[in-house]
C-alpha cells in the first residue's frame, strides 16, 4: 500500500526552470553584445594598439649584461692553490 504521508519529489521542475532561465539570459546577453559589439571592438582595438606601442618601447631598450669572466685552466689552478 502506498504511504499517503510521503511527499512527491519535484526537483525536476526546478532544474528545468533554472536551465531555461540560463538559456534565456545567455540569449539576451548575446543579442545585447551583438548590438553594441561594434563600438566596443573599436575601443578594445585602440587600447590594444596603444598597449603594444608601450610594450615595444620596453622591449627595445637593451640592458647591458655582465659578461662571464673567461679564465684558462692555468689561472684556475693558481687560484685554487692560492
Amino acid at each position: 500500500m502506498k504511504n499517503p504521508f510521503e511527499k512527491e519529489d519535484d526537483k525536476s521542475l526546478v532544474i528545468v526552470a533554472v536551465s531555461v532561465g540560463a538559456i534565456l539570459a545567455g540569449a539576451i546577453a548575446y543579442l545585447y553584445a551583438k548590438r553594441t559589439g561594434f563600438s566596443l571592438n573599436k575601443k578594445v582595438n585602440e587600447v590594444i594598439e596603444e598597449g603594444s606601442e608601450h610594450a615595444t618601447d620596453y622591449l627595445t631598450k637593451k640592458v647591458p649584461h655582465l659578461k662571464k669572466k673567461k679564465t684558462d685552466l692555468h689561472e684556475i689552478e693558481e687560484i685554487v692553490k692560492g
